[in-house]
């Protein structure tokens, strides 16, 4: 109680000397705070203080740069002096060796280590700094009523079960905002909102109007303004997820940009004649002004502040995400030789390290560097399951890979041997037959055009044998065969040649019958016999016959 009661008293000192100085910068707001669940509460009560009372909310690093000013004034003084040195300095600066790093890995790792390290007190700023910057973002968005109706709707298919609850609502554990809490606020906030929208809605259509006093106009601004508040307020107690807010920010930008469009456009066409046209425009705009509920540069003042607070919220996360660079490079070493490239791992590694940042819950009490372990691995091994591979692998599949690939490291220890399929699938407690399936499918493709050694001049294919292609020895062996056969049958008279070739199929491969030989020949079947006869005779012969018979062991068993 007496800890409440101090940080209460705190933060009234802090309001009166920030209504007294025109600013509060975070690091103040973020040493009285406490880090426990009530803070949540009074996060909000300082932020609507600040809106109240006009006080700006500043980073002291801002402040800084306004304070060194003039000392970088003098800094560039120096250096216009400094290049107006004697020529000799520069010859010797340019004698130096420079360094080129051509390596991309090398060139991150480089840029990475001028990166400092964060404390953990340092960590703890940067995560409250993200906290606030994010609500007073999402504050500024949910008061204007185009997109506190985009809200609503989002909610209204929560509820009806269109959307997923946990995919569009952030549920805390460290907030004590649970699922069940949610689901029991969510219709009544819901009904509280559609009142609020049409009551805004009816009072600006109202404040519009040509007759109403400024006395009235201010009094219902007044109150437009007080739901607008309300109604933030009230979507944020159902923790609508951020990822559903940043594209409401830029339809309105888009609306606005539309809107001032269409006001250049209407200038240009005044006094040209085309009445119709105009008014169609005027309509339009009217149109967009009764859907924003603002006119057209109070609608392009909010804009900037939100596109300030946006800035200011995204600078804080790649502030923590920067500062943990090196924990993603010490994770993705881990994961090497897996079908990734380095630098992929390391940015997947990145794109985890970015979601931790966005789900850091600092009142659970661990550092950031554990949670966002979790994340980082998690996005790396993904990766892997996804992209490792041409055709992509079941991640059930990949644990039951690694838990072999484990066994198996376990075992060569233990035996001082490589273990057999069944003693690997006796210790995992899987079929053998299946522990033969996973092992086939874990290894990895090779491509063929993969360079071997390092001058790059060979290819992995070049080693890999054609079995469907013919062997050079046969085909070397065939032709000389082919040249020693034509001159053994020159050795014998044309006809005789010509009827060897035509029995054999030598040649064209095709053989001819005594019928078909005789037809050419012109003579009878008896007769082409006899000199078929006579012409093996001849081949038969052992100076013919030696020129060939060492081509016997190279033909093929009949």
């Amino acid at each position: 109680m007496e800890k409440t009661e101090k940080t209460d008293e705190e933060i009234k000192q802090l309001l009166a000397q920030g209504k007294k100085r025109g600013y509060v910068t975070y690091d103040e707001i973020n040493r009285i705070v406490p880090d426990d669940a009530s803070s949540q509460h009074k996060i909000d009560a300082i932020l609507s203080a600040l809106e109240e009372q006009d006080i700006d909310l500043v980073d002291e690093t801002d402040l800084q740069t306004d304070k060194d000013k003039p000392a970088k004034k003098a800094a560039k003084v120096a250096k216009k002096t400094a290049a107006k040195a004697p020529a000799k300095t520069a010859a010797i600066g340019a004698s130096l060796p420079s360094e080129k790093i051509d390596d991309p890995v090398r060139m991150y790792l480089t840029q990475m280590g001028e990166i400092p390290l964060l404390t953990r007190e340092e960590e703890l700023m940067l995560a409250k700094k993200i906290e606030l910057t994010r609500k007073r973002f999402r504050k500024k968005v949910l008061e204007n009523e185009y997109c506190l109706e985009e809200a609503i709707q989002i909610l209204e298919d929560v509820k009806e079960g269109e959307l997923a609850f946990d995919r569009t609502l952030r549920i805390s554990s460290a907030e004590d905002v649970g699922k069940i809490e949610i689901s029991n606020r969510l219709p009544e906030n819901l009904e509280t909102l559609k009142k609020i929208l049409e009551a805004n809605r009816k009072n600006y259509r109202k404040m519009i109007l040509k007759k109403t006093s400024k006395t009235e106009k201010a009094r219902l601004a007044k109150r437009i303004k007080n739901r607008r508040k309300k109604a933030a307020i009230l979507v944020e107690e159902l923790n609508l997820q951020t990822k559903k807010i940043r594209p409401m920010k830029d339809r309105l930008r888009a609306i606005s940009d539309e809107v001032h469009e269409s006001f250049s456009r209407l200038e240009r066409l005044k006094g040209k004649g085309n009445e119709k046209k105009r008014r169609e425009m005027t309509r339009q705009l009217k149109d967009y002004e009764f859907m924003t509920m603002e006119q057209p540069e109070r609608l392009r003042r909010r804009i900037g502040v939100i596109e300030e607070r946006y800035g200011e919220y995204e600078q804080a996360k790649r502030k923590l995400s920067s500062g943990n660079l090196r924990l993603v490079v010490s994770i993705a070493k881990k994961y090497r030789n897996r079908g990734l490239s380095f630098l992929d791992l390391i940015q997947e590694g990145n794109t985890g390290l970015l979601k931790a940042v966005e789900k850091y819950e600092y009142r659970r009490g661990y550092k950031f560097s554990t949670y966002a372990t979790w994340w980082i691995r998690q996005a790396i091994t993904r990766s892997i399951a996804d992209q490792a591979r041409t055709i992509r692998i079941p991640v059930h599949m990949i644990e039951t890979m690694s838990k072999l690939r484990n066994v198996s490291k376990r075992l060569v220890q233990k035996m001082g041997r490589e273990p057999t399929v069944e003693e690997i699938a006796t210790e995992v407690g899987i079929s053998a037959d299946e522990t033969r399936r996973v092992m086939k499918i874990a290894k990895h493709p090779i491509s063929l055009d993969r360079p071997i050694g390092e001058s790059d001049d060979g290819f992995f294919g070049d080693f890999i044998e054609d079995e469907s292609a013919e062997s050079p020895v046969h085909a070397a062996s065939h032709e000389m065969l082919k040249d020693k056969l034509e001159a053994v049958l020159e050795t014998l008279t044309f006809r005789e040649k010509e009827i060897i070739k035509l029995r054999y199929g030598i040649g064209d491969g095709y053989t001819y019958t005594l019928e078909e030989v005789g037809r050419i020949f012109k003579v009878t079947r008896e007769r082409v016999r006899q000199i078929e006869a006579k012409a093996v005779r001849k081949l038969q012969h052992p100076v013919r016959s030696r020129m060939l018979e060492g081509f016997l062991e190279t033909l093929p068993n009949r």
